[in-house]
């Protein structure tokens, strides 16, 4: 989503919903994800939430330690507008279990946590692959969500369904 034209700037605010959309599932459905072809992957919120403010003149909003999705001040962050810049998330995929800082308006994962080592793994180059090949099925796995996503957001009757929905719940005291 970056490029020399500013194209990324202007699809940000995606990245945004994305992460409040992920939160709102997560609250609503339970963390669970099918991906297609028989794949799930599971994400919850750690403990680290940020909010962009509604402009540049106002304050940041960050939450950290415990469950901040889970606190007042959360809440009426959603309820005033302020859109959610960066989370930490925990994505697990079979025994595989990743955490990270997800930015929304570049959609980078940041201070990557990869799943432990293979015991087995005998050599540095064969835990160097495997850190590789963890990282990229990473990406993948936040790929395919951030595909689920666009296609309920990119659906005709998104407004009316799935929108007023999240709408709701973000008005709600939780």
């Amino acid at each position: 989503m970056s490029g020399g034209t500013g194209d990324g700037a202007s699809h940000a605010f995606l990245g945004e919903e994305f992460l409040t959309w992920l939160w709102f599932r997560t609250e609503t459905e339970g963390g669970e994800f099918e991906l297609g072809a028989g794949r799930v992957a599971a994400v919850s919120f750690d403990d680290l939430l940020e909010f962009a403010p509604l402009d540049d003149d106002e304050t940041e909003h960050t939450l950290r330690k415990g469950m901040p999705t889970r606190s007042v001040e959360a809440r009426a962050a959603l309820r005033t507008g302020h859109r959610l810049r960066r989370a930490r998330l925990v994505v697990a995929h079979g025994q595989l279990v990743w955490q990270l800082v997800l930015d929304g308006a570049s959609m980078q994962p940041r201070s990557v946590r990869l799943p432990e080592d293979d015991e087995e793994a005998e050599s540095m180059e064969e835990r160097s692959r495997e850190r590789a090949a963890n990282f990229l099925l990473l990406n993948e796995l936040l790929g395919l969500l951030y595909r689920e996503f666009l296609r309920i957001r990119l659906r005709p009757d998104y407004l009316g369904s799935d929108a007023e929905r999240q709408a709701r719940w973000m008005a709600s005291e939780g």
